[in-house]
């Protein structure tokens, strides 16, 4: 079964119905993906292959309400969108490129997500804790020193370092999910990886 995509309110209701089906999805984690606009189609491969393991997320497109406020250019409504998204959410992933330090939005988006995420866990002592708040870099700039606000979350450089997240992520063995076809790696059979636009793969 895919993760949802929480943001989108039909996701939303579908992901609803099959928690009623099987109470076991209510303890998937949900994946919020902060990132700059620009690099959109990046976080929509992204978004793919983390539902392809079966991972809930949050991609903002898909957000009315945000759609909306960021259209009739409301910061009050826009920050209120952003911090219901990241409450909603067990987990943040930013994602990180060049343009990504021309934001203003994502420094707030990882403090909020410190808070509420990270805080919460350390009192919760979530299994998980060290991956609460993680930083992908795309490729390029995976070798780039990174601003100390986003040296707080658990780094992750490229598709190899991808795939353990998502291992510790499900707390499932990275081999298991390669076995069941719900992550992919290199080998003789696959030389490409559908995340090669974006990631580097030897990290």
């Amino acid at each position: 079964m895919k993760g949802f995509n929480k943001a989108s309110m039909l996701e939303s209701i579908s992901w609803e119905l099959e928690r009623m089906k099987k109470i076991s999805i209510s303890n998937r984690p949900c994946v919020f993906l902060s990132h700059k606009k620009e690099d959109k189609q990046a976080c929509r491969e992204i978004a793919k292959y983390l539902s392809k393991a079966e991972i809930d997320y949050y991609l903002d497109e898909e957000d009315t309400g945000l759609q909306s406020a960021a259209s009739a250019n409301d910061p009050y409504l826009i920050t209120e969108s952003i911090k219901k998204g990241i409450r909603e959410s067990s987990h943040m992933l930013c994602v990180v490129s060049e343009k990504t330090f021309q934001s203003n939005w994502i420094p707030f988006e990882v403090g909020y997500g410190h808070a509420a995420i990270i805080d919460k866990a350390m009192i919760e002592k979530s299994r998980d804790q060290k991956i609460k708040l993680s930083i992908l870099t795309l490729k390029e700039i995976s070798e780039r020193s990174l601003p100390d606000f986003m040296k707080v979350g658990y780094q992750i450089r490229g598709t190899i370092s991808l795939n353990k997240y998502i291992s510790e992520l499900t707390n499932e063995s990275e081999s298991k999910l390669i076995n069941e076809n719900r992550l992919q790696s290199k080998s003789y059979s696959f030389s490409t990886h559908v995340l090669d636009n974006y990631l580097n793969w030897e990290k």
